[in-house]
């Protein structure tokens, strides 16, 4: 039987290889309108973006953003899928069953729970009399 102190530095040792891994993998992926490409470590960093000149000089610059956001998204989603299952393996843990296929099974809606208004002031009541710095409200949370 090990000593769990020595099964903690492998893990931690395990760790650290795998962080040196993922720190020195890349992957690239495209935007929708291939316009756009982003290179990001296996940590989901960052490290590269690509700007196709089209898309500066096109009629619709100004979806530009959406194209970086959607390139980077798509690396990282990239790189996740690829190191979870060592981090799954580091860590003991099974991965996620895959998602079902075919159509979703209907699900009844909830009915929406009632509008809870709170009580209704009294109109006739005036609040020239009443000093807020002062005066306790009354018990039972009612009116000032």
């Amino acid at each position: 039987m090990t000593a769990p102190g020595r099964d903690l530095r492998l893990m931690q040792q395990q760790a650290g290889e795998l962080d040196a891994q993922l720190a020195a993998a890349r992957h690239t992926a495209r935007s929708a309108d291939p316009l756009v490409s982003a290179i990001v470590t296996g940590q989901g960093k960052l490290v590269d973006l690509r700007i196709d000149d089209r898309a500066l000089r096109g009629a619709h610059a100004q979806k530009l953003g959406v194209g970086i956001v959607d390139a980077i998204r798509n690396a990282r989603n990239e790189a996740l899928a690829s190191s979870l299952p060592q981090l799954n393996a580091l860590f003991g843990k099974q991965p996620p069953p895959p998602p079902a296929t075919g159509p979703a099974p209907q699900r009844q809606a909830a009915a929406p729970e009632p509008a809870h208004y709170p009580p209704e002031l009294d109109d006739d009541q005036s609040f020239e009399e009443l000093d807020f710095l002062t005066d306790e409200p009354e018990p039972g949370g009612g009116h000032w």
